[in-house]
């Protein structure tokens, strides 16, 4: 059998591995909102949200922010953009 079909199958794996595991160290990483509110200060009856969806990163706001208002959540190199949701 030719080690090079091992080699290049051991470093696949490798990469999911740490892929993976990056993936899984940023789902428990907390967003920012963009323009942080202070509390009280929106219209009453404005609904708000705790998740931050950006790109392909969805994070925890550590405070309930407007829905629609901008947020980041960490990613890998760079902060992703993003917008506040209910859930």
């Amino acid at each position: 059998m030719d080690m090079s079909v091992f080699q290049s199958a051991k470093r696949r794996g490798a990469r999911a591995l740490v892929l993976g595991l990056a993936a899984a160290a940023l789902a428990a990483c907390t967003g920012q909102a963009g323009t942080p509110i202070a509390p009280g200060t929106y219209p009453p009856g404005t609904p708000l949200g705790g998740t931050c969806k950006a790109g392909l990163y969805t994070c925890q706001l550590p405070l309930a922010s407007p829905v629609g208002a901008p947020c980041s959540c960490p990613g890998l190199g760079a902060a992703s953009y993003g917008q506040v949701y209910l859930k």
